[in-house]
């Protein structure tokens, strides 16, 4: 048993939000850009390959024993060797992730709500209100997943029952038109972004009292993010179809201003910002938590919230320098599982092949 630091209930909001996050607005575009009309039959499809992954992060997790996961790797990596893996994986995954969260904050703003506003002054504003939260501790990020996440459910059940009379089901039609192939390679661009980020709740393992409360966590945020995004992708299609779906950027966005009922019922795209701006905050808060926590422990710091301040100021900076344009942004989408299955497949194999060697060498 550990000292509890988050509940299941607040663990869960949180994580829900986490794989929400940016993907909430721009996975329905890359979905349909491969799948046409089933990018929805795509989303169970990934949902049902993260649940398989789950049980080597499972086995991970087993292991721990009490340890953080970055004391469990460099238990078996040894001092320099699983530091030095332990940099470089957070540096190019969690923070790079972080940067990216950031950029795309920026252009989301700038491109629809806020052209005249500087991007700097929005990534300033957010890394203002992310540091602070998360300096509070993961208690104070857990009271404010619990107040957040209901008014986020209330606004998300709220646009989706307001667009299902706009839906005209000849959109989602033919079904399996192009076959499996479409549908399969849909759904790993899902499965990369954002469920290989799944691996970053190990770190937050020990944070919970009993390890199985932890597995029943990160199981459930995956199927309430994944029913989300089967309702999102669906309903959209549904109501502005297909060919329009693949050419807007953020298509959930986009689709609200279709919805008028009695002349007064309308203009929902702030609700729609509202929404986006709650799961960035909270994935940006768990991004920001598991690089200074996991940085502070491979350097045994004192407090991890030294590096809160360094880590901020370092995305302020590389944010804008991330991609050009949107464009280029919608080919790096296309291209990020190639690079992030070597952070949530490749090195949790890597570490679990290794334990296993050297549990199985030390019992003999």
């Amino acid at each position: 048993m550990r000292k509890m630091i988050l509940t299941t209930r607040q663990a869960t909001f949180w994580f829900t939000l986490h794989q929400l996050g940016s993907a909430l607005l721009v996975i329905p575009s890359t979905l349909v850009f491969i799948a046409k009309q089933d990018a929805w039959l795509a989303v169970p499809v990934a949902l049902a390959a993260h649940l398989l992954l789950l049980l080597l992060y499972f086995r991970i997790a087993n292991r721990l024993n009490g340890q953080t996961f970055h004391e469990h790797v460099v238990s078996i990596l040894g001092k320099w060797g699983g530091g030095l893996c332990l940099v470089v994986f957070v540096m190019a995954y969690p923070f790079l992730t972080f940067t990216l969260v950031i950029r795309d904050l920026g252009d989301f703003l700038t491109g629809v709500m806020m052209p005249e506003t500087p991007s700097e002054a929005i990534y300033l504003l957010m890394l203002a209100a992310v540091w602070y939260v998360v300096h509070g501790g993961v208690r104070t990020i857990g009271r404010t997943v619990e107040l957040l996440f209901f008014a986020f459910l209330f606004l998300f059940v709220l646009l989706t029952v307001s667009l299902i009379p706009s839906m005209n089901m000849d959109y989602i039609l033919p079904l399996f038109e192009n076959g499996p192939k479409p549908i399969f390679l849909a759904s790993i661009s899902l499965f990369a972004f954002p469920y290989f980020e799944s691996v970053l709740f190990l770190f937050l393992a020990s944070h919970m009292q009993y390890i199985q409360q932890w597995k029943t966590v990160v199981v459930r945020s995956a199927l309430l993010s994944g029913g989300m995004f089967f309702l999102v992708v669906f309903v959209v299609i549904g109501v502005i179809s297909q060919g329009v779906v693949a050419d807007v950027a953020y298509p959930s966005f986009f689709v609200v201003r279709t919805i008028s009922i009695g002349g007064f019922f309308e203009r929902f795209e702030v609700i729609v910002a509202v929404l986006w701006y709650i799961t960035i905050f909270f994935r940006l808060s768990l991004l920001l938590y598991v690089s200074s926590y996991a940085l502070a422990g491979i350097f045994r710091l004192k407090d991890w919230r030294s590096l809160l301040i360094p880590l901020c100021t370092l995305g302020f900076f590389i944010a804008p320098l991330t991609w050009p344009n949107t464009s280029v942004q919608m080919q790096s989408i296309r291209a990020w599982p190639y690079y992030t299955v070597l952070f949530g497949v490749l090195f949790p194999m890597v570490i679990w092949l290794i334990g296993s060697f050297r549990g199985n060498h030390g019992k003999k």
